[in-house]
């Protein structure tokens, strides 16, 4: 494996961080996003068939679908989804844009930059959760000790490592 002298993400300023990605992260995030905001465009469509792969990014709000709180959560599905999905595609939509201003070298964005990051991120890896198959944490430990079992595998365990960096220079101080 590739080994890194700096951070793939760290904080460099009061509002500024920096994000690392080789020319291949590069490639196979966009195109990952991509296909994310194609499908995730799909859930705002009545008329489109349900992705299952799709479920944990739009959970219920009420878990107990007895009696009124599955009218509940129909009721605030149909209210919330489109500001989800219009939050979640605007989210791609600036990863996209600061991989591309980035032309090849580190991306360079503010809190609300890597915040899209984040989430992003976040959206990509429980998609792929779901693909895998994985419910839960000792589920997702078995997925990243299989990365080399397949690309979703690796994608899966990529996307967790970098995620975990991206929440760290969340967290940061600026010194």
């Amino acid at each position: 494996m590739l080994r890194r002298r700096r951070p793939p993400c760290e904080r460099v300023g009061a509002d500024e961080f920096v994000v690392r990605l080789s020319d291949d992260e590069r490639q196979v995030l966009t195109m990952m996003l991509g296909d994310l905001d194609a499908m995730v465009a799909l859930a705002d469509d009545p008329s489109s068939m349900p992705v299952p792969q799709m479920t944990r990014l739009f959970p219920p709000a009420f878990t107990d679908h007895d009696g009124d709180n599955a009218e509940r959560d129909d009721e605030y599905q149909r209210l919330m989804r489109s500001e989800l999905v219009a939050s979640k595609r605007a989210g791609f939509k600036v990863v996209a844009e600061a991989i591309a201003a980035a032309a090849g070298g580190d991306c360079r964005v503010d809190t609300a930059g890597l915040t899209a990051f984040m989430q992003s991120l976040n959206s990509l890896r429980l998609v792929l959760g779901s693909v895998l198959g994985i419910t839960d944490d000792g589920a997702a430990e078995a997925a990243d000790d299989r990365v080399d079992a397949t690309p979703e595998h690796q994608l899966f365990a990529w996307s967790g490592w970098m995620l975990e960096w991206v929440v760290s220079a969340l967290s940061s101080s600026d010194g």
